[in-house]
């Protein structure tokens, strides 16, 4: 079980860490499209970051 919840934390943990890559490429690179990902930063980083906070108690706990 150990084994699982550590494998799914790292993995969590390199999804978001990729997501907020992607963000900050897209805020200093200025890109526009698609508008629909564009407008949604902001939600989209805060429920990476809680989705992080969650993969590191799975390495944690």
């Amino acid at each position: 079980m150990e084994t699982i919840k550590l494998a799914t934390g790292i993995t969590i943990l390199v999804i978001c860490l990729t997501i907020h890559a992607l963000i900050a490429c897209a805020i200093y690179f200025h890109i526009n499209k698609p508008a629909f990902l564009i407008d949604n930063i902001p939600q989209i980083a805060i429920l990476s970051f809680v989705s992080m906070l969650m993969g590191f108690l799975l390495i944690i706990s």
